[in-house]
């Protein structure tokens, strides 16, 4: 079989990308564009040396090359290492995909350390986009709530001189990040708010839940550190949470979390937790 090594490349960018994405969807994790391209070529390269050196074609190699690609388009993360598994889980599932494509149609999609086109390139994105949607798709965001990864995590908040620790439900659809800074936010109830924001800052939302109302009843001194915060949730069209910028957010392991803390109902979970934290 002639095997054109810029078609290589091309398919197992692609299958790579796609087999990354599938696993961060399934991990409720989020790839950034310009790590996920990187990681993806780098997939496509490993597949073209490979090919010219079968010795790479070694399950240890392929193993390493995994993580490889991995920590191009994860590393740093606190969920990397569950990402990581998952991505062997898709990258098997989509091999065993492509071979039974294979054996069914009489052609070869396997070759070396990766995909090869020698059927219609439909039937390949047809591969990946079944792939895709069995284990990225369908199952977005299982493995967060599964053995994989606890529901709930205790944080300490510091917020003027008082502290409080928290327990957060990680919820993949809490994705509220600061206007200006980018920096995601977690989600407190007002319960739990209270007791670490003080009494002058309680006097200025009682009896109201306008946030626009809140922040202007602050004394200027403290409204400088809150700030209003859009969202979007089912029933709500949109609004505001009144925000804040903690002294410190720390972890049970005891790094820092670089984020700040919005103010939502008075009760979230009916008490089962003081909060939402994304992913």
């Amino acid at each position: 079989m002639v095997v054109y090594l810029d078609v290589l490349f091309a398919v197992n960018a692609l299958m790579d990308g796609v087999t990354l994405l599938a696993a961060a969807a399934l991990g409720g994790v989020r790839a950034g564009r310009i790590r996920w391209l990187a990681a993806s070529a780098l997939g496509g390269g490993y597949a073209v040396l490979a090919a010219v050196l079968p010795a790479l074609s070694a399950l240890p190699v392929r193993l390493l090359a995994g993580v490889g690609l991995c920590a191009a388009a994860f590393g740093g993360k606190p969920a990397f290492g569950r990402v990581c598994a998952l991505y062997f889980v898709v990258a098997a599932s989509f091999a065993g995909l492509a071979a039974a494509l294979g054996v069914a149609t009489g052609r070869k999609l396997l070759f070396g350390a990766g995909y090869y086109v020698s059927v219609p390139f439909r039937v390949l994105l047809l591969a990946a986009a079944a792939g895709y949607a069995l284990s990225g798709v369908l199952l977005r965001g299982d493995a967060l709530h599964g053995p994989l990864r606890r529901e709930v995590e205790r944080l300490i908040i510091r917020f003027d001189g008082r502290e409080r620790e928290v327990r957060l439900l990680h919820d993949t659809g809490n994705s509220l990040t600061e206007p200006a800074s980018g920096r995601p936010a977690l989600v407190l109830g007002r319960t739990a708010a209270d007791s670490l924001l003080g009494a002058q800052i309680r006097q200025a939302w009682a009896g109201t839940k306008d946030a626009a109302a809140c922040l202007a009843a602050l004394p200027p001194e403290t409204a400088s550190r809150f700030g209003l915060l859009p969202y979007r949730a089912v029933g709500v069209e949109s609004g505001l949470l009144l925000y804040f910028r903690p002294d410190s957010v720390r972890r049970a392991d005891g790094t820092v979390l670089d984020c700040v803390c919005a103010i939502g109902p008075d009760s979230i979970g009916q008490g089962a937790y003081d909060g939402l934290i994304g992913v």
